[in-house]
């Protein structure tokens, strides 16, 4: 191997432990409730690594702790933007809500939580405590005929978690990826493109056996069981007139090497209705195919 190419290799290998270190450091900072250092830290990492999903949620937590929301805001908004499938930057978040007294914008980020992560338990406590609280006051203004404003935060002490549970990131370790690994990661990006292709050109050709072949064989999007699902999307597709799906700006995001978020712009027309939004699909591996897991609307366009 040419030395030049060593040298590069040991470097990154070097960076990569330093990452892993500076981390760990930061969650130790956050343990012994050190938080105006914690942040320093996670400000840092983050010029390095912008867009690293435990690192700004760890600095927002850091923010959060010391005193200083507006920060702590900023860095939970782009979580959510980027990550809308991770429950605890709502959560963290509606804390905030909360002790401005935006109990109605508090509550909604809970609801969103819970819709990420339907057994996501603390939003449930949260959400909860949240609406006992108003109630509580609700009943203490009724029976004081109090005139001043209403405190809905009264006792109430919701969960702030330090921990990422459902991102998928792989542990920072000294491995750098082989050739092999990257031209498989990109082969299985090219046939996930191909396939979203696929399946929209299989919706638009009516081709139901081919189309709900793409699905996973317990996918029930929000109904009792998959044979609701596949009965509703029968009577659907199977409507008197042309339908045509057409993809497009599609991107993929790794969760692990079985599991990956794609979201495009998708065009639908049919003779009834039309539309124009993004959306989201999340694909896992199942044997030696890849399954949609998920199919969700992000937005109208």
């Amino acid at each position: 191997m040419p030395r030049f190419i060593l040298i590069f290799l040991c470097l990154l290998a070097t960076a990569a432990a330093s990452a892993a270190t500076s981390i760990k450091q930061l969650q130790q900072l956050l343990e012994q409730q050190q938080y105006a250092d914690a942040a320093n830290t996670g400000e840092q990492l983050l010029a390095q690594n912008p867009q690293h999903a435990r690192t700004q949620f760890l600095t927002a937590y850091a923010y959060q702790m010391s005193a200083q929301p507006e920060k702590a805001e900023i860095l939970y908004q782009n979580l959510i933007k980027d990550n809308p499938d991770l429950p605890e930057p709502r959560n963290n978040l509606a804390m905030i809500y909360l002790a401005k007294g935006d109990y109605d914008r508090a509550s909604q980020l809970l609801v969103e939580a819970l819709n990420t992560n339907p057994s996501y338990a603390t939003a449930y406590d949260n959400l909860s405590q949240i609406y006992k609280g108003i109630a509580s006051e609700a009943y203490r203004r009724a029976v004081s005929e109090s005139s001043e404003p209403a405190k809905y935060t009264h006792n109430i002490k919701l969960t702030a978690l330090t921990n990422l549970d459902s991102v998928d990131e792989e542990p920072v370790t000294d491995k750098i990826p082989d050739d092999q690994t990257l031209v498989n990661f990109a082969n299985q990006e090219t046939l996930l493109i191909e396939q979203v292709r696929d399946w929209a050109a299989t919706w638009s050709e009516k081709d139901f056996a081919a189309y709900t072949d793409y699905y996973t064989a317990d996918y029930r999007a929000d109904f009792e069981s998959h044979d609701q699902w596949v009965e509703y999307r029968r009577a659907r597709i199977a409507r008197p007139g042309k339908i045509k799906v057409e993809v497009s700006n599609i991107q993929i995001k790794w969760r692990s090497e079985n599991r990956a978020i794609i979201e495009f712009k998708q065009a639908y027309d049919s003779v009834r209705y039309s539309d124009r939004v993004v959306k989201r699909l999340a694909f896992s591996r199942v044997g030696s195919q890849w399954k949609i897991t998920e199919e969700r609307v992000l937005s109208v366009l």
